[in-house]
């Protein structure tokens, strides 16, 4: 189960990249950019604003998915599976459905066609999510068949999955992209519903088998973004140890909040969590940064 395949990615791992986004999360982080990627069924997203009320969507073929509101107007019914006949269903393009059933086959197929930039770039196919390790057989064997076309590899992970699901792509997946929320329990708990021992441990065994790790810190308001929780993680991310034979800088990407996602949660029919206007500030970012390269990380904003 997918939700969407994007070409032309520059900030998903080196070059130009193809990313496969799988669906479906062992978390559920009140800030997720992509709430249709939790649930690992398919979802439909309703743009209300662009309905024009020509009642399409209430065709039986679509198994009930749209009723009518009692002031009239169309609403999604949340208790009904979407079936894929809807995804063609409206011509305003109101109905957007996320999630859908994809061979390995397939999947490389549209990977494939960009296969001269990434020759030429440096770059390859991205796995992301959702949670690619929470489809691991999937994981599996796309890494497989994208190896066989000599095509570089990498994956954007929580890390948040039995370690057994990580360790069958271990010197297999050429990079790891991997989100370092919170090092601190209950905060963890709090912002994601999962526990951070499970992540904290995970990104222990990987560095110590020699994995290339890239981390990814989402800098977000009232969670993470004050200087003893970035300290931590600070701490966490440069005691780690290189591969063999190499040196450097750990690299640590701090991803600034943002609220572009808004109109999703509501396209979901979910409350979005975060007031209007919620942001971090400049400086405040420009500090942590500097904090983070003064404990010997090589920070990046933004991607």
């Amino acid at each position: 189960m997918i939700f969407d395949i994007q070409r032309f990615s520059t900030h998903d791992g080196p070059g130009i990249r193809t990313v496969i986004f799988f669906k479906g999360c062992p978390l559920s982080c009140a800030w997720c950019e992509n709430p249709e990627s939790q649930s690992f069924d398919r979802e439909l997203l309703f743009i209300k604003a662009r309905c024009v009320g020509c009642g399409s969507c209430l065709d039986p073929v679509n198994g009930g998915a749209m009723r009518k509101a009692s002031e009239g107007e169309v609403e999604v019914d949340r208790k009904v599976r979407p079936p894929p006949s809807i995804a063609g269903a409206c011509p305003s393009l109101a109905l957007r459905l996320a999630g859908s059933e994809a061979s390995v086959e397939e999947i490389l197929a549209v990977v494939l066609k960009d296969e001269a930039f990434y020759r030429n770039s440096g770059g390859g196919v991205t796995f992301s999510g959702g949670e690619p390790f929470a489809q691991v057989e999937l994981l599996d064997e796309l890494v497989g068949a994208s190896a066989g076309h000599g095509l570089d590899t990498a994956v954007e992970t929580c890390l948040a999955v039995p370690w057994g699901a990580v360790e069958r792509l271990i010197g297999r997946m050429g990079h790891w992209l991997v989100d370092l929320k919170h090092t601190d329990s209950d905060a963890f708990r709090a912002g994601t519903g999962g526990e951070v021992r499970l992540v904290l441990g995970n990104i222990e065994r990987l560095a110590l088998a020699g994995a290339d790790i890239a981390f990814r810190v989402p800098l977000i308001p009232g969670f993470n973004d004050d200087e003893v929780s970035m300290r931590g993680i600070f701490v966490f991310a440069s005691s780690l140890p290189f591969p063999s034979g190499t040196a450097g800088r750990r690299k640590l990407d701090i991803l600034p909040y943002h609220d572009l996602a808004r109109g999703k949660y509501e396209a979901l029919g979910r409350p979005y969590p975060f007031m209007p206007g919620a942001r971090v500030e400049a400086a405040r970012i420009a500090a942590l940064a500097e904090l983070g390269r003064g404990m010997g990380l090589d920070i990046t904003v933004g991607g």
